[in-house]
């Protein structure tokens, strides 16, 4: 039997993340093998989408393992997104030095933020603060911390708890102050079209109401049409009688000016209410919002 080559990058994270979806297609396909591949970058640096999906052009890996807020919303014609696994926790983590929730913090406290959309909602929420970016991977972001540089940080809970680390979030966020990045807490299984096999093995662990959440907001992402990196966020939560309910916000980069809505049917039609959501917002006045990026960077 073919034996299954799933790519993932090499950051503790990402392969914690890998571990635990090889685990559930072992529980579901028990008769199948499984191989693990780190994807290459450069020196120093962590793969990114495009080079996982090189990858599966390259037929180096059968099924590439994408954390869903970092993955582009535009598809190449021949990769499919076959699964969305069972969500975690998508809001957003506090972590402070002395201060235990964001409300908390001093006037001029310095946060680390390591997205456009994180910073730009905080600054909507507290313009007292001084917001500093935070790069690197978690161990990097805790460490910097750790090291009196931040009064604060804020990250996806998700990473923490992946990572059993729930004793270092102080407070989680309230999407009333902060809408996450869209997908975040959520992971993808993508596949090349054609290639039967992995996709049927990838399907097996799709969870419909987290897919129909992820859709929806990236479906808001796209429309807004600057990417994965806009001042914006959106979160989506499905009903036990299939109501799909999406929050978006669009935010000019200095926080000052902020654009918020929802939109709510039925989940079948996730990506469409995302679409809906995002053009309403931009006739709002999130079009000119989002062309403050390219002047403020």
């Amino acid at each position: 039997m073919r034996v299954i080559v799933i790519g993932t990058r090499g950051s503790l994270l990402a392969q914690a993340q890998t571990r635990h979806v090889v685990e559930l297609l072992k529980e579901n396909w028990p008769e199948a093998e499984f191989k693990v591949r780190t994807v290459q970058a450069k020196v120093g640096q962590d793969a990114t989408a495009a080079e996982l999906r090189q990858a599966l052009h390259n037929r180096q890996i059968d099924i590439a393992l994408h954390s869903m807020k970092y993955l582009p919303t535009e598809t190449p014609e021949d990769l499919h997104l076959v699964a969305v696994t069972r969500r975690m926790e998508p809001r957003e983590a506090f972590l402070g030095r002395s201060a235990k929730r964001l409300e908390d913090l001093p006037k001029g406290a310095v946060v680390g933020a390591s997205t456009l959309c994180r910073k730009a909602q905080l600054l909507a929420f507290r313009s007292d603060l001084q917001v500093k970016a935070l790069s690197g991977d978690l161990d990097d972001r805790l460490a910097a911390l750790g090291s009196g540089d931040y009064d604060a940080i804020l990250m996806g809970a998700s990473e923490l708890l992946r990572m059993d680390l729930h004793n270092r979030i102080d407070h989680l966020v309230s999407p009333e102050v902060i809408l996450p990045p869209a997908g975040q807490g959520a992971l993808g299984l993508e596949v090349r079209r054609g290639d039967d096999w992995a996709e049927e093995l990838a399907y097996s662990l799709n969870h419909r109401p987290s897919a129909d959440r992820v859709y929806a907001e990236r479906a808001f992402i796209k429309a807004l049409g600057m990417g994965i990196g806009a001042p914006a966020g959106a979160l989506a939560t499905v009903e036990d009688d299939g109501t799909l309910r999406l929050e978006g916000v669009v935010v000019s980069p200095d926080g000052r000016e902020l654009i918020r809505a929802e939109i709510e049917g039925d989940a079948s039609e996730a990506e469409d209410l995302g679409n809906e959501l995002a053009l309403d917002l931009l006739d709002q006045g999130g079009k000119e919002l989002l062309a403050q990026v390219e002047v403020s960077s």
